[in-house]
C-alpha cells in the first residue's frame, strides 16, 4: 500500500486542528496534532508551517494551531450554491445508477477528488475525497483536459511518467493521450475504459464558466449493458449541462 500523500496527510492535520478549536477545548500544538493524527512528530511541524504558509493554519503566542484566513476563504468559497447542487447532482447520480459519483478539479497534472458519492452496494476505496490521481487516466480527469491544446498537453506533462501508472487501457504518451481527447471530443463525453483501475469505465464531462474549465463531473461503474450506457451518458450530460449553468450564473 502506498504511504498517504502530503495532500491527504496536511487535511488530517488541519481537520483536527479546525474540531479541536471548534470543540471550545484547548487548541492542539504541533505535538498534541501528532498524537491525534498519528502522523510523525518531525512530518507534523513540516506540513504546519506549510498550512500557515498558505494562511490555512495560525499559530498563537502559545504555539497553538488554529483555522487562518486561507480556511474561511475557503470554506466560504464551497458554500456557493453550485457546490451545494453537485453534492445532490453526485447523490442522484450514484443512486440511480448505482454507480460512483466524483467532483474533480485540476491539480497541475493531477486531479484532486473534491467530492463522491457512491451508490447502495458500490465499494470504490480508492476514490476518498482528497485524493490525488494521474490527470490522463481517469475519466474526470482527462475532462478537465477538455480544451486542452496538443501544446498544453505537452506543457502540463512534459516530466510525468506514463509507463507502469493507470490501468491496461491508460494512455502511454501524449500522443495516445491526444488520441483518446480527439475520440472523446468527437462523441461528446469522456468514455474512459479500463484507464485508471482494470474493470472500471468512467463518463465524465467538464463545468465551465465564462473564463473556462472550473472542475468536472464524472461516474464509475463495472460493466454495463449498451442501455446501461446510453442511461448513464445521457444523465452525465444533464448533471453537467446543470451545474455549468449554476457555475456560469454565480
Amino acid at each position: 500500500m502506498a504511504p498517504p500523500s502530503s495532500l491527504l496527510q496536511g487535511l488530517a492535520l488541519l481537520e483536527a486542528a479546525v474540531a479541536q478549536e471548534r470543540s471550545g477545548r484547548q487548541g492542539h500544538n504541533a505535538s498534541r496534532l501528532s498524537e491525534a493524527t498519528g502522523i510523525e512528530r518531525s512530518r507534523v511541524s513540516r506540513l504546519t508551517r506549510e498550512l500557515r504558509e498558505l494562511d490555512y493554519l495560525d499559530r498563537d503566542e502559545a504555539a497553538v494551531l488554529k483555522a487562518g484566513d486561507g480556511y474561511f476563504r475557503a470554506a466560504g468559497a464551497l458554500s456557493r450554491p453550485w457546490l451545494r447542487a453537485a453534492r445532490e447532482s453526485l447523490r442522484v447520480l450514484a443512486s440511480t445508477l448505482g454507480v460512483s459519483a466524483q467532483l474533480v478539479a485540476a491539480d497541475g497534472p493531477g486531479a484532486i477528488l473534491l467530492r463522491t458519492e457512491k451508490g447502495p452496494g458500490v465499494s470504490a476505496d480508492y476514490l476518498r475525497p482528497g485524493s490525488l490521481t494521474p490527470i490522463w487516466c481517469t475519466g474526470a480527469g482527462r475532462a478537465l483536459l477538455w480544451d486542452h491544446t496538443r501544446e498544453s498537453l505537452d506543457a502540463l506533462l512534459t516530466d510525468v511518467q506514463f509507463v507502469g501508472v493507470g490501468g491496461p487501457g491508460a494512455a502511454r504518451s501524449v500522443d495516445e493521450l491526444q488520441e483518446l481527447l480527439d475520440r472523446d471530443r468527437e462523441s461528446g463525453i469522456i468514455d474512459a475504459r479500463d484507464e485508471y483501475v482494470e474493470g472500471v469505465r468512467d463518463f465524465a464531462l467538464p463545468i465551465r464558466d465564462q473564463r473556462g474549465i472550473v472542475v468536472s463531473i464524472g461516474i464509475s461503474a463495472g460493466t454495463l449493458s449498451q442501455r446501461r450506457v446510453q442511461e448513464a451518458q445521457s444523465a452525465v450530460r444533464g448533471a453537467a449541462a446543470h451545474l455549468s449553468r449554476l457555475v456560469q450564473a454565480s
